[in-house]
């Protein structure tokens, strides 16, 4: 009776592991662009800060 029990629950529980389906090859894709959002930001960020104080870049 205690084993059908430990069975089960052994089975429930495996049942509810879920493997990681986030690649490696995903997680550097998706850490490549938020590193490239950034740099867009900070150079945007400077070119507008020198367009306010009236240097022209471009």
């Amino acid at each position: 009776m205690s084993e059908n029990r430990r069975n089960r629950r052994k089975i429930e529980r495996n049942k509810r592991m879920v493997k990681n389906v986030i690649t490696v090859k995903d997680k550097v894709i998706g850490l490549f662009v938020m590193v490239l959002i950034f740099v867009i930001a900070v150079v945007a960020a400077y070119y507008f800060s020198f367009l306010n104080a009236g240097i022209e870049l471009f």
